[in-house]
């Protein structure tokens, strides 16, 4: 695939797929780390001076409606005061268009096109949708790597009618962490999952016993692991107690002999990847599990450390520090998705060069 530095930008029209779903809560950002971790592409772009420079972005599930609430006007705005540059967001693929084939634009600005779920033909990869946007612009770049395992128009259409494509900066830092850890790790090499779900995070555990040495099942998943009896082999370790003692039945937690069996095999670990609770930690009686594994992770600074997926960041942040790891993945499913040996669709289509 090829990287943003291997493509010559100034003076073309760039399309960048960005990965800005925000949190809201009344009309507010709660947390803009997504935009701060795409500012390194956007401003690399910016300093290529392009000729014309467009964002697409999607936000929430609208479901092809336009709903205000779920604007990426919010983002721009956001994005406008990050890098003190004028952010103008264009409303509809027709104006997109007349933008550009009459050379409305300005090229200092930078265009954001409005929430791509507000067309429904986003997620069903509509073709002409796709077309009628891609065949504007000279460079696709797709920054995203946290949705690029969805089908969808802005991953697996538009990059198809570009007259080139690559990864982002953000893309391939994500791109190269993972494939470290599933391709080549050190060994010994120790995957910890948890949280819920069996059925999505079954393939990942099923793919990364192949590769680890260990994997390290605690959450709902160990609980409907036990309950249907799997038969995981020996290289998957399930917890053997739990807690609260008094509520031991319940499973909301992994007990003081998993923890401790478990913190052993992290102590011996090289490589550690990490996604999902091991208990219902945001309650303080079944936290313990989450927070012991956590901080013996966090405490391995000569083993490589790679974690991801949204209440594994929710930990960290109650229970550790982020610089701490190695390595913080904000692709969620993508990333489980990638490490179970699926090919992702916003990859297959980078790696499609046109000759």
């Amino acid at each position: 695939m090829k990287t943003l530095r291997d493509i010559e930008l100034k003076e073309k029209k760039v399309i960048l797929r960005a990965g800005f779903d925000l949190l809201l809560e009344d009309g507010e950002i709660v947390d803009d780390a997504r935009i701060k971790a795409g500012l390194k592409t956007i401003e690399y772009i910016k300093k290529q001076k392009p000729g014309f420079f467009l964002i697409v972005n999607h936000m929430g599930r609208p479901e092809g409606e336009r709903v205000p609430e779920l604007s990426n006007r919010i983002v721009a705005e956001r994005l406008q005061e990050l890098t003190s540059t004028a952010i103008e967001v264009i409303d509809t693929v027709e104006e997109l268009q007349k933008f550009v084939l009459d050379g409305l634009y300005e090229k200092k600005k930078i265009y954001m096109l409005e929430n791509l779920r507000f067309w429904k033909e986003e997620k069903q990869a509509d073709v002409t949708f796709g077309k009628n946007i891609g065949e504007l612009f000279d460079i696709y770049v797709n920054d995203a790597f946290s949705v690029s395992h969805r089908a969808h128009a802005s991953f697996v259409c538009i990059p198809e009618y570009t007259k080139d494509k690559c990864m982002g900066l953000l893309f391939e830092e994500e791109f190269f962490n993972l494939s470290k850890v599933k391709n080549d790790p050190e060994h010994p090499a120790v995957m910890v999952i948890g949280g819920a779900k069996i059925a999505t995070k079954l393939p990942v555990i099923e793919n990364m016993m192949r590769i680890y040495d260990h994997v390290l099942v605690g959450g709902m998943i160990a609980n409907e692991a036990l309950d249907e009896r799997l038969d995981l082999g020996e290289k998957v370790l399930l917890p053997t107690d739990f807690n609260p003692k008094e509520k031991e039945d319940e499973r909301l937690d992994i007990g003081k002999d998993t923890i401790a069996a478990y913190t052993e095999v992290i102590n011996n670990a090289k490589t550690i990847v990490w996604n999902g609770p091991l208990g219902k930690f945001e309650d303080e009686e079944a936290e313990e599990g989450t927070k012991s594994i956590c901080r013996a992770i966090a405490a391995r600074e000569d083993a490589l450390q790679v974690i991801g997926g949204g209440e594994t960041l929710e930990a960290v942040s109650q229970f550790s520090e982020f610089s701490h790891f190695d390595y913080v993945s904000m692709s969620g499913g993508a990333m489980l998705e990638y490490l179970s040996g699926k090919t992702l669709p916003g990859i297959e289509v980078l790696e499609d060069r046109k000759e």
